[in-house]
């Protein structure tokens, strides 16, 4: 499994990880969700990425359900919704997130979004404290811009910040005018999510490309010189910044195979070139 440096930490984590987002919505597809996650595993993909919100806490006890015996194999990230990002908040979510994850420590945790209630310098201590006491060990943050990531260091104090956790796909490329290259000035990690779009009701975001479109076309041609599906294509254009991991959603083994293919080869200049031609970073 491709390896990368989670921020300043000195520590190699799996360049694709495992989203769990609507995971715990339906306890009739627990058992299939909980066997995603566990071949994931078993296949390396043992970074996991969960959060208080997905499915009000289901998610979370999905994945503590999926990982209770290989604890010591999983590198844990969940998220502090940002109505939680009072000092005090942060660390009962922590302590709800602990009791509902079933372990003793959080790897890496984020504020999800930025708050308009409380102040970054507020939740960024609260997050010291919680990796002061062992309960966390990496901070990061999620849809963070550029100013918000400088502002949310200089509340950690000594503690790094590691990751912004952010959109990062084909028809989103916005993080490459600001947020991508300061995390790479500041060596923090971006965990790209939805790197293959998300519908346009969800946050107004746009999906994968049609079968037949223009853009579908550039990636298909391209896959068939590498013998890759599309998708396969668009993932490892993904990962091209070494800075970057990426969290595609882990519903069900055939997609973790899938996301597994994509790596072990490299798209050539030409290839880069076409696909980003064809998926032009928006004003």
């Amino acid at each position: 499994m491709l390896q990368r440096k989670l921020g300043k930490t000195g520590i190699d984590i799996p360049a694709i990880g495992q989203g769990t987002w609507k995971l715990g919505e339906d306890p009739q597809r627990e058992r299939e969700e909980i066997e995603a996650l566990r071949f994931g595993i078993e296949q390396g993909l043992t970074v996991i990425d969960t959060a208080e919100d997905y499915a009000s806490g289901g998610s979370e006890r999905v994945v503590g359900r999926a990982i209770g015996d290989v604890r010591d194999r999983v590198f844990l990230v969940t998220k502090v919704a940002a109505r939680n990002c009072s000092y005090e908040g942060v660390l009962q979510a922590a302590e709800s997130s602990l009791e509902r994850l079933g372990t003793s420590h959080i790897d890496l945790l984020l504020q999800h979004w930025p708050s308009d209630r409380h102040e970054v310098a507020e939740t960024m201590s609260g997050m010291a404290e919680l990796v002061k006491r062992g309960m966390v060990k990496h901070i990061g943050v999620s849809n963070f811009s550029a100013a918000l990531m400088a502002e949310a260091q200089r509340g950690l104090g000594d503690v790094p910040l590691a990751c912004n956790q952010v959109p990062y796909h084909l028809n989103d490329r916005s993080i490459e005018r600001e947020i991508l290259p300061y995390c790479e000035a500041n060596g923090i990690t971006v965990m790209g999510y939805s790197p293959f779009g998300y519908a346009p009701q969800v946050f107004g975001g746009q999906g994968f490309p049609e079968p037949g479109t223009e853009q579908r076309q550039v990636l298909d041609a391209i896959g068939a010189k590498h013998g890759k599906t599309v998708y396969q294509v668009a993932l490892n254009w993904v990962l091209r910044p070494e800075r970057l991991i990426t969290i595609p959603k882990a519903a069900s083994r055939a997609h973790i195979e899938d996301n597994i293919r994509a790596i072990g080869w490299e798209l050539d200049a030409e290839d880069v070139a076409r696909i980003e031609a064809a998926f032009p970073v928006k004003a």
